[in-house]
């Protein structure tokens, strides 16, 4: 028989192994896994300034048809990363969030810009943009 202790501290464990497996930033994502995982990401980070629409307020610009959104990956990332006039730093989100966030910003509301994988947020950190 187990202690209670003992199998608090396994299932602490096996949660920890199934979280980074999920979150593995090696993976290959599906379109339906990173925008799932995106919505809930920008709903958590970015919709207090942008709005949940994409439609921004104030110093905060829209999404929805943006430059940004729609333009060069690398940009989109640099500015996620590093924050850009008003907008903080993300960088402290794992590869994971920023790419499924950055993808969801990418495809909703009308914008039609190419998904962003973990991968391409480990090498913009790697070169320090």
């Amino acid at each position: 028989m187990v202690s209670q202790a003992d199998f608090d501290r396994w299932l602490a464990q096996q949660q920890a192994r199934a979280k980074a497996a999920r979150d593995d930033p090696n993976k290959v994502w599906t379109r339906d896994e990173l925008l799932q995982r995106g919505k809930q990401a920008y709903e958590a980070n970015c919709a207090a300034c942008h709005k949940a629409d994409g439609a921004g307020s104030g110093a905060f610009p829209a999404l929805a048809g943006s430059k940004i959104a729609n333009g060069a990956k690398a940009e989109h990332i640099r500015i996620v990363l590093n924050g850009k006039n008003a907008m903080p730093s993300w960088g402290t989100l794992s590869d994971v969030e920023l790419a499924a966030a950055i993808s969801y910003e990418r495809t909703a509301w009308g914008n039609q810009a190419d998904l962003v994988m973990p991968a391409e947020i480990r090498a913009a950190r790697a070169k320090g943009k």
